[in-house]
């Protein structure tokens, strides 16, 4: 898969809001704004893991104590 399959798979998922900030061979870093902690960030966790990634880490990048955050998700991409 490249970037842009990747971009085409959160579209039609819903998370065209999602933007991949790095990509390469061995994963990707992923940022979601102002995403509401489950139907943003926990979705985009499960969608990658449907694509064969792995959750590496996330980092908050914004917050102000309500439901909804801005974070860097990366993943590292199972090798088969």
């Amino acid at each position: 898969m490249n970037e842009q399959e990747l971009y085409k798979v959160l579209g039609e998922k819903g998370l065209s809001s999602a933007d991949i900030i790095d990509f390469d061979d061995e994963g990707c870093d992923i940022l979601i704004e102002w995403g509401d902690w489950k139907h943003d960030h926990i979705y985009l966790n499960h969608i990658m893991q449907e694509q064969g990634y792995t959750l590496i880490g996330e980092r908050v990048t914004k917050e102000d104590g309500s439901d909804c955050y801005s974070s860097v998700h990366s993943f590292y991409k199972l090798k088969v």
